[in-house]
């Protein structure tokens, strides 16, 4: 995790030095979990606050390219369904991170006010405390708005829905099961998880 900090900040600064325009976000909020069900049970990630950062690049007068970071520190929760007795509840430590590239579009050109809608894509680690790292492919979409203070400092609110795509066996990915009664949680289905947050940040806009 550390490494994949490093490696953005050694791309981001030299776009930083030559920054015209450039707003930069950190932001805080909450996130929704969300859930997954299986046929054997159902696995809830809690909610919880989340933080992060944009860094938004002018490309168009209302079209602008989003750079974004986004975590959330949590818990996982599987839970199995009566039927299934071999299986047992299970909860670990969860961090998730999106790491997002994408666009803002604005759906004006008032300087002060602008609402816009936000499409990205990207990818999606989870950070299991006792269990390996996963990996996923994700998406989200919003809307949002941002309000200037003055020529460099503003506020941006947004509401977005984020989509870690393609859940395949489960067992791999929570770890759940294998210290159990013998039985492996696997799971051969697809499945997508669900989840959304609403934030808000402060910007700040290098040059002009």
């Amino acid at each position: 995790m550390k490494r994949i900090k490093l490696l953005l900040l050694t791309l981001i600064f030299p776009v930083l030095l030559s920054a015209q325009g450039i707003e930069i976000v950190p932001f805080a909020g909450y996130m929704f979990g969300g859930s997954i069900s299986f046929i054997q049970g159902k696995l809830k990630v809690e909610d919880g606050m989340n933080y992060g950062g944009s860094l938004i690049i002018p490309i168009r007068e209302v079209v602008d390219l989003e750079l974004n970071w986004t975590g959330m520190d949590s818990r996982a929760v599987f839970t199995p369904y009566s039927n299934y007795p071999d299986f047992k509840y299970e909860e670990t430590g969860l961090s998730t991170n999106y790491f997002q590239i994408g666009v803002l579009k604005a759906f004006n050109n008032n300087p002060k006010i602008r609402p816009f809608g936000s499409f990205s894509m990207g990818a999606t680690l989870f950070n299991l405390k006792e269990y390996a790292d996963t990996w996923r492919f994700s998406i989200t979409a919003g809307l949002g708005v941002k309000f200037m203070f003055s020529d460099h400092v503003g506020i941006m609110l947004r509401g977005r829905l984020m989509m870690p795509m393609y859940f395949a066996g489960v067992g791999g990915y929570i770890g759940i099961g294998t210290g159990g009664a013998g039985a492996g949680l696997t799971l051969n289905s697809y499945a997508t998880l669900f989840q959304g947050d609403f934030n808000g940040g402060l910007i700040i806009k290098l040059g002009n």
